[in-house]
Parts: structure tokens; sequence; C-alpha cells
């Protein structure tokens, strides 16, 4: 995003210019002193008092002091100890002027940092809502990662934020506390109750401290100078103030009134240092992680140490109750790390290299073994945003798919009306009633739905020969094919999975590559022996009787090569609802 690219530029500079400022400041106040040490006569006072506001206008209008000669000439000039009144306005005006070049530093920090929050939905969200406060510190750290050429997509970024400063936002998963814990053991940070205590930064903190630049804090002759100078102080009040104190010949209290500013500008920079660079630390640990997700390494019947890391990054950041108390088992977790290995395998053919996202959407189509259980979870639950836009079910609750409909999923050309079903025991038509004339959309639905369950092809079946060799031609430009093929050697390290926890893993992938993605389940429904649901089933969406099968016309598409068609009859044709 520009706005937060602009703005993450202007505060570096600012940092720069601030530091340049305290040593002006601190070399000022050094040549006061000693101009009041060998000072004898009003003339050196008053010449003091004018190299006071040259240095100090020079120092805050970035290199903008071409005039401060002729200031301090003016001031020399002067032969008595009285300031004469014009020069002194004239003083002033030049003064103003540049002061003005200083304000533009500040209200230019300002006004990006507004168009920031204004990019990032402001107006709808509010200035102060934590979801703002979220996403404009996402935008920065994205601006930081692109200033270091980091390439790590701002969906991990987000995930970072929401599952620690803003883990509030969004319950679910394990609680705010286990989250921080999971992710400094992930990133290998130092374990601490919160991670902002490890991090030693707050977000919201430092999105206040940005705010603050640029904003006026008055100083006061003879009073200490506010912490907040360090990142609002008010130029023409410090010249002022300056200026009043030396002409009273109290060079002193100037010289230590310049040494506080310095002070103060220095632990105002060196705190807001601090959290930018605690921000770029998260992000070189984010883009480690990244990159040790891409580089997994082979299949494991134990959890390894990079799979470790991984769990609990996954386990720190989900806020998927479900997927969470799934993952809590070991013998899940490295079931878990498998299919990731497994996932990456198969999108490896379709899929950019993870460090050039485009962006693009595609759609994936899963192909396995399915049935569903008595225990019902949210639609919303298969529809994990914001990486998959949607999952597609096409049969009915309680009905199984043949080799036909499985083909139209997968080639994606089935429609609504070429759907037919059949009961296996009678070969009799056998629609269900209602019916409705649309698939089965999760995004769009708004009840419960049953689990269901995902089982792979083993070795012994006839179709896991024709997937695990010919995996590379099930995908073309932006969609691809994902059948739940057991490698040969690793029968055990796979079983019956629930389709919810493919899905996260699908958008977890998906959100590495900076991918959308819409899912499609080429699977039977069939109830395999849980009990019958009707009611239930129909207020989702419809139901058939038991044995019943959906397929579709093949008259149409004769020239297509039966290779794929023929693997999927050995692997729907043959099973039983």
């Amino acid at each position: 995003m520009e706005a937060a690219d602009l703005l993450c530029d202007s505060l570096f500079r600012w940092m720069e210019n601030r530091k340049k400022c305290a040593e002006e400041l601190l070399e000022l106040a050094q040549e006061l002193e000693n101009v009041h040490q060998g000072s004898t006569s009003i003339l050196a006072v008053t010449t003091a008092a004018g190299l006071t506001s040259a240095v100090f206008i020079s120092i805050f209008t970035e290199g903008l002091a071409l005039p401060l000669l002729a200031v301090a000439a003016g001031i020399v000039s002067i032969i008595t100890g009285v300031v004469n009144e014009a020069n002194s306005r004239s003083t002033f005006k030049k003064s103003i002027e540049l002061i003005k070049e200083d304000k533009k530093v500040g209200m230019s920090i300002q006004k990006q940092l507004q168009d920031l929050k204004d990019r990032c939905g402001g107006a709808k969200l509010g200035d102060h809502a934590d979801e703002l406060e979220c996403e404009v510190t996402t935008q920065l750290m994205g601006a930081l990662a692109r200033r270091d050429n980091t390439h790590i997509p701002l969906d991990f970024l987000r995930d970072f934020n929401r599952a620690t400063v803003f883990r509030h936002m969004t319950p679910g998963g394990v609680a705010p506390a286990e989250a921080s814990r999971f992710i400094c053991q992930a990133l290998n940070l130092i374990s601490s109750p919160e991670i902002t205590s490890s991090l030693k930064v707050s977000a919201k903190e430092m999105v206040e401290n940005i705010g603050c630049i640029g904003i006026k804090e008055a100083v006061k002759a003879g009073s200490r100078v506010p912490s907040a100078i360090g990142l609002g102080i008010c130029v023409y009040d410090l010249i002022v103030t300056c200026e009043e104190l030396v002409k009273d010949n109290r060079v002193t209290e100037a010289s230590k009134l310049l040494r506080d500013s310095a002070r103060e500008i220095l632990e105002g920079r060196q705190k807001l240092k601090e959290q930018l660079d605690a921000m770029q630390e998260i992000i070189q640990k984010l883009f480690q992680m990244k990159n040790l997700i891409k580089d997994l390494g082979e299949y494991s019947l134990s959890l390894t140490e990079n799979g470790q890391n991984i769990m609990a990054y996954i386990m720190g950041t989900c806020t998927d109750n479900e997927v969470v108390s799934w993952l809590r088992e070991l013998t899940h977790q490295i079931e878990f790390v498998n299919l990731l290995r497994f996932y990456l395998e198969r999108l490896s053919c379709i899929l950019p290299d993870l460090s050039t996202p485009d962006g693009d959407h595609i759609d994936i189509v899963f192909v396995a073994h399915g049935r569903i259980v008595d225990q019902f979870m949210p639609a919303g639950g298969l529809v994990p945003t914001p990486n998959i836009i949607d999952t597609i079910l096409y049969s009915p609750w309680n009905c199984s798919i043949d080799s036909r409909a499985a083909f139209g999923i997968a080639q994606g050309f089935i429609q609504v009306t070429d759907r037919e079903f059949y009961n296996t025991s009678n070969m009799l038509y056998c629609e269900p009633n209602p019916l409705p004339n649309r698939w089965n959309s999760m995004q769009r639905s708004l009840h419960n739905i049953p689990g269901i369950l995902l089982s792979p092809l083993t070795p012994e079946e006839e179709a896991w020969t024709f997937f695990l060799l010919n995996n590379g031609g099930l995908f073309t430009k932006d969609c691809v094919v994902i059948p739940y093929v057991v490698p040969q050697n690793m029968v055990n390290a796979f079983g019956a999975i629930p389709l919810y926890i493919l899905i996260f893993l699908s958008s977890f992938i998906l959100m590495l590559y900076g991918k959308t993605a819409t899912v499609h389940l080429a699977a039977c429904l069939g109830r395999a022996g849980s009990p019958p649901r009707p009611v239930e089933w129909r207020r989702q969406y419809a139901y058939t009787s038991d044995e019943t099968h959906m397929t579709m016309s093949m008259d149409d598409f004769r020239h297509i090569s039966s290779r794929l068609l023929n693997a999927l009859r050995s692997l729907f044709d043959s099973e039983e609802s």
C-alpha cells in the first residue's frame, strides 16, 4: 500500500533528522555556556541570543538555513544591550517562515498516517477501533518488509497481529496468553506471558506515538521539558523561550533547556526506533517461518523440531476452536504436518515459488473417499477467510456420487441441470424433493452441516497408481485436482480427516502464496452407518434416501480422454452408500 510506504519513509527521515537535531542542540548548549563564561559585555549576550535563534531554526528545517547567516549578522550588528524592536520583528518574521517549513515534517506524517487509516477503512471502523489499529500496524509492517526487500504476505502479518496484540478481536482457538507462548516458541522468541512484553513493543502504543509527531507541545520558560517533546516539540515555543532566557542573561537556564530538549528528543526517537526494530525482527522471524514451511522435508512418523515449531505457530494463530481441538492430540499434529508436506507436493505444479506471490485466484478440487457423521458444525467453518472464497458441495446429504459426477466436478463442467439420481438397489430414478436449483455453497449457508470425513486412497486400490503417477497432469493454469493419495511407504501416517482440517490447511498454504481459492469436493456424502438426520439435512440443503447415487450425462463429452474417468470408476463406482 503506497500510503504505508510513504509513512514508513517519512518516519525514517524524521528519525534521522531528530538525531541531527539533538546533536546540534547539545553543540549549541555548549557554545552558549562558553559564550556565557567568556562574555564581558551586553553585546556578547545579544549575539548569543541571535545565534540561539539561528542555530535552533536550522536544526528543525532540515537544511533550510541559508538565510541564517544574515540573521546572525543582523544580531551581531547590534551594538547595545537593547534589542532593536524592528530588527526583532524582522528576525521573528524570518523565523516563523522557517518554522513553517519545519512543521511540514510533522504535518506530513500526520497526513500520511490519516491517509493510511482512511485506506484501511478508518471512516467505517472509527479512529479508535482495534480492527483499524490492527490493519494500520499490518500495513506498516508490510511497508517495513518491502523496504528491506523481504517478500512476506500481508495475510501472514495480519494473522500474527490478530493472534498477539489484537487477539481479543477474533475469539476462538486458544487463550491469548497461550497463543503468545506458542508463537514465542515457534519464532524462538523469549517466552513470556504476553507477547508484547517479550517484544518490548505495543502495536497500539507505536501507532499512538506516530500520531504525536508534529503535534504542538508548549515549552514554558523555566519549566522542565515535557516528555512528549521527544515526538511533538514545538519549534516556535522553544525559540521564544531560549531567546527570552538569553536576553535576560539566564544563559545557564537556556543551556539546560537545550540539553533537556536534546535528551527528550533522543529518548522519543529511540523509543520509536525500538518499536520499528521490533517489528522488523518479527518480520524476519515470520519470513524464516514461511521458509521453514516451504522446506519442511520428508514425511515422518514423528514430530520433528521443525514440525513442532510449525505446529506451535499454527496453534498460536488459529482462531477456529474445531481446528485447535483436533490438533491438540500429538497423533493429529504428526498427521497434519504430513498433510502439509503432501499438500505442498500437490500444489508445486501450479503455484509459484513462495517468495513471489502473485495474488491469483485458483480452484481446488479434492478427490477422496467420503462420508458424513452424526456431528454438526457451522457451514462457515469450511470458508475460512480471507483465502477461501467458498467451498462447494455437489451432492445432497446421504448421497454418493459415481465416476461421471466426480469427473464433471474434477473437470469443472458439471451443471445443476446435468445431475441425475438413481438408487443402486433397483437402479430407479429417485430425485430428492425438494431439490435446490443450485449447488450447496458453504459461503451462502446459514445453517449447521454434518461433519464430513475424508479417507485416503491406498496402494491396494486400482486408482492409486493412476493418481500417484499422473498427478502432474491433473492441473491447469487456475485449477488443481488434489486426490487424497497415501504415499506407498507412509500408509500409517494418514487416515480419515475432517474436511475442515483440509480446508484450514488450504487457507494456511494459500496465505503463504498470496492466493485465494474456491474449493470443490468430489467425494461421497453417504451416512455410512451414522444415524439419519433428515430434518437437519433438509434444513441446510437437501437429502436422499439410502443407497442413492448422483450421476450426470456424459453424451456430450465423448471426446474427453478416459484415463482419468477410468481411475474415477475404480474409485467411485465400486463404493457402497
